[in-house]
């Protein structure tokens, strides 16, 4: 069975990347997208006061759909996203880190023109996606506690 993150890959022609550059680690101040099987990687990690119910409006605000998309992500803080620590993600060695993290990469290519393709989109749906309802079921319950 396809996972999340191969029909991402698939999806969206990334490959995991391991890049520490400076415009890289720009990137991680902004907290990055996790599917409900990321998020619930985290829970399960006792992460769960580090994240919170969320709402991505992208592509409503881009005209691509028509509808918000609740979620559960990590916490934006004021110096930024709550796993970056001392100019990385603290989550990286770890093996937890989010999949548009663990995907993303500073290169700018004609796929982030193309919302179908886009990185954040691809993984945003996956919080509409059937297959993970009881993911996400599990993953209120937790945050419900």
């Amino acid at each position: 069975m396809e996972t999340a993150l191969q029909r991402i890959i698939r999806k969206t022609g990334r490959r995991p990347v391991e890049c520490r550059c400076r415009l890289c680690r720009q990137q991680c101040r902004i907290p990055c997208l996790g599917t409900p099987e990321d998020i619930l990687r985290l829970l399960k990690a006792g992460y769960r006061e580090r994240l919170a119910p969320t709402r991505w409006a992208v592509g409503l605000l881009l005209g691509k759909i028509p509808y918000i998309v609740p979620m559960v992500q990590a916490k934006q803080e004021a110096g930024g996203c709550t796993f970056f620590q001392d100019g990385l993600c603290e989550l990286h060695a770890a093996g937890l880190k989010p999949t548009e993290g663990r995907l993303s990469h500073h290169t700018i290519t004609m796929e982030n023109l193309k919302f179908g393709m886009s990185l954040s989109w691809n993984v945003a749906k996956e919080w509409l996606d059937e297959r993970n309802f009881d993911t996400i079921r599990e993953i209120v319950r937790i945050m419900g506690k």
